[in-house]
């Protein structure tokens, strides 16, 4: 049984070179009804290809709802039976059953139907049109077959119409957008299967739709019976498919849409194909040890005979919940870079599957909805065949791994998963809040997603984000496209801590000095690797130095995470002294240390060097400089006439209630068109605005505000005064 396994490993795995890995190679956005991928697909089919060609013609042809709809309604769906299917009822290539609708411009579209047991098949869809819609035929394998016992044969569809699906944004490509034009930003939290005997995952959505959230990711997992082929402890024969757990994601699927919940259904995950990380595979009934025919993990990649039956079980995936605009994308894999294949570097085996899936994945899905996977960004050629990128980050400190590169991609890029490095959020949740914030202030298309949905559950932390949603509504930054990361200063009288973490992975270190300015934007700070190095690996990371500047006598501070079980021992050089070591003894395995190590460092500027002269390496948790920077920081973005900034006290977020009535500051930003703005400040936690003011911005374009008092955090917008600023909600609930 999996355990909340990340917040058992340590802080970030992915982003080394993650600019490189994001920028390689990749074309333009589709247009709003697409979905082609980030890059051409290539020639591999290994038997992938072909199939249900989509309505209304040949399998490259975009659906007429995913092209011109303003919208959908909600499905329509009818059953029959057929006495003449032989062989497996699950197996498209055996059983191919479509159903025909003549709808009501005239026009005539093909939907795929699914077995439900004994002769019952059904057929759902999601008509974009209001009007008559009747069945017009019914074909199993090209052949038209006289169906039993049709339910319904005619269909009238009115009313308002629905958002629609959810499409990537040809007007911004870091962004999404519904069928409709209305923008969507995802806001949520993982639920990717239920944790023992508490509440499900639809009582989960009922929660999250009340407290502001729109988005989720569901893992199609065993062990609390959502694989529709691996069911614990029944012997099913390869092919088929369990009607029980289709039931049950039928209640997913309607809970999402009833809670206005748009999730991700997440098609494989790493311990499934994985022998070392959370590994599955022992217990896989695929595995020819349990009766299957896979020698080794890594053949699942390869295998025509589980290419097939992958295929067939994506077929009826499609068949039986393609219809539903609340799937908002299909994802291939959970971190397939776990997998026994990626580790014994079968990576274009593992490229070359993500590739043609995708492929036969567009060309089954009537709607076209998005497909993405969550991987290591740095896996070569993984992401060319995926509609938006899914990185995964267990830092420090959120802040910083949330501020990423988005605007210089072809792309939406949000983190699907975010949660402390160390695995611990205090009982207030300030890890969980500062990466919300954070994220929203970035460049990407979505929230940063926690990934522990039983502690925001276990400690009431739904009201977190709350705030949040109803910000993105106030503040219309949904109504702006195209915003990038503004370069704002706030200058205080006092100065408070500087802290920052390594954000790179285990890799070779790119740059190992660095100039440490008192706003703490620190240039290649996310490409230094978090493993400091012993005697083991010397050569990848041998040292960090640091040029400091202090305004005063101050320390300089470092905390050390995980440590390797070989033992290392970390020494810290100011200006080229020994001030302080520490040796972390060998240990039976790595061993969580949460030590700290401080020395004092004079006034003026010195270097301070870290070195690890022991056996292996160590984790490089956070490095903090106290007093260094101004006691407030500002993220945020914006265009000249408009921005969204997130304000925090570096010194408030240490204890759950900061002492003292917070601290004020001058906020500066530069390059604003000349004019009258309405500023309006925020509160984070009880989600309403704290005051409103008009400043004026003259022909020097530098806009200058005063801060409330700040104690742990405060969010602001503002616009010139004659522009709009509240935007549609992201979608009405049905």
């Amino acid at each position: 049984m999996y355990r909340h396994r990340r917040f058992y490993r340590t802080a970030g795995q992915l982003w080394g070179a993650l600019t490189l890995a994001l920028l390689t190679g990749c074309g333009s956005a589709p247009d709003i009804g697409g979905g082609g991928g980030l890059r051409g697909q290539g020639s591999f089919n290994s038997g992938l290809s072909g199939g249900f060609g989509g309505p209304g013609g040949g399998g490259g042809e975009r659906s007429p709802s995913a092209v011109r709809s303003r919208g959908v309604y909600p499905r329509i769906e009818t059953s029959f039976e057929l006495a003449e299917v032989r062989g497996n009822p699950f197996d498209f290539t055996e059983n191919d059953v479509q159903v025909s609708f003549g709808r009501p411009d005239g026009r005539n579209v093909r939907v795929p139907a699914f077995f439900d047991g004994e002769k019952t098949w059904r057929v759902r869809y999601t008509p974009d049109l209001p009007g008559r819609y009747t069945v017009q035929s019914v074909t199993l394998n090209g052949a038209q077959v006289q169906p039993e016992k049709l339910e319904k044969r005619e269909f009238e569809v009115s009313g308002s119409p629905l958002p629609g699906f959810i499409r990537r944004d040809a007007r911004d490509k870091t962004r999404f957008v519904f069928d409709n034009g209305n923008s969507y930003y995802p806001l949520g939290m993982n639920v990717a299967w239920k944790s023992g005997e508490k509440m499900d995952i639809p009582a989960y959505f009922e929660k999250m739709a009340k407290a502001g959230m729109n988005w989720s990711r569901v893992w199609m997992n065993h062990w609390d019976n959502k694989n529709l082929d691996w069911v614990m402890n029944q012997k099913m024969p390869p092919g088929t498919l369990s009607l029980e757990v289709a039931r049950r994601w039928d209640a997913i699927v309607e809970a999402a849409e009833k809670n206005g919940i748009y999730f991700q259904m997440t098609l494989q995950h790493h311990g499934q194909y994985s022998s070392r990380v959370n590994p599955n595979w022992d217990e896989n009934p695929w595995n020819k040890k349990n009766g299957g025919w896979l020698t080794t993990a890594d053949e699942f990649f390869s295998n025509p005979r589980a290419i097939a039956l992958t295929r067939a079980r994506y077929r009826y995936i499609i068949a039986r919940w393609g219809y539903s605009p609340n799937i908002m994308a299909w994802e291939l894999f959970n971190e397939v870079e776990h997998t026994d294949a990626v580790h014994r570097k079968n990576v274009p085996e593992v490229v070359a599957w993500h590739r043609a899936m995708a492929d036969f994945l567009r060309q089954q899905d009537p709607h076209r909805r998005l497909i993405t996977t969550s991987s290591d960004l740095q896996i070569a050629g993984i992401w060319e065949g995926m509609d938006f990128y899914q990185p995964h980050a267990y830092p420090s400190d959120p802040v910083q791994a949330t501020q990423l590169a988005a605007r210089k991609l072809n792309a939406p890029l949000f983190l699907g998963e975010i949660g402390p490095g160390d695995g611990l959020d205090t009982e207030d949740g300030r890890f969980l809040r500062r990466a919300l914030w954070s994220s929203l202030v970035s460049e990407t298309g979505g929230a940063a997603q926690y990934w522990a949905w039983d502690v925001v559950d276990r400690r009431d932390l739904y009201r977190l984000f709350s705030p949040v949603s109803e910000f993105v509504k106030q503040s219309g930054v949904l109504s702006r496209r195209n915003l990038i990361a503004l370069t704002a200063g706030v200058e205080t009288t006092a100065r408070g801590p500087l802290s920052f973490a390594p954000a790179g992975g285990w890799t070779k270190a790119k740059q190992t000095e660095f100039a440490v300015p008192p706003s703490g934007e620190i240039p290649g700070m996310s490409e230094l690797p978090a493993y400091l190095q012993g005697s083991a690996h010397r050569e990848m990371f041998p040292s960090a130095t640091f040029r400091v500047n202090y305004p005063e006598p101050g320390t300089f501070a470092v905390t050390v995470g995980t440590v390797a079980k070989s033992g290392a021992k970390l020494v810290i050089r100011v200006d080229g002294a020994v001030a302080a070591e520490k040796e972390f003894p060998a240990a039976e395995k790595d061993t969580p240390a949460n030590a700290t190590l401080e020395v004092k460092v004079p006034a003026g500027a010195h270097t301070v060097k870290l070195e690890n002269a022991g056996a292996d390496w160590l984790i490089l948790k956070r490095i903090t400089l106290t007093p260094y920077a101004p006691t407030l920081a500002a993220i945020g973005k914006g265009d000249k006439s408009y921005a969204v900034l997130w304000v925090y006290n570096r010194s408030g977020w240490d204890t759950p209630e900061p002492s003292g009535e917070g601290v004020s500051g001058r906020l500066t930003l530069p390059g604003m068109q000349a004019g009258a703005y309405k500023v309006t400040w925020w509160d984070t936690l009880e989600g309403k605005a704290l005051s409103e003011e008009t400043v004026s911005v003259s022909g020097s374009g530098t806009l200058q505000i005063t801060t409330p008092a700040v104690r742990q955090d405060a969010a602001v917008f503002l616009a010139r005064s004659n522009e709009k600023t509240a935007a549609k909600p992201n979608a009405p609930k049905k």
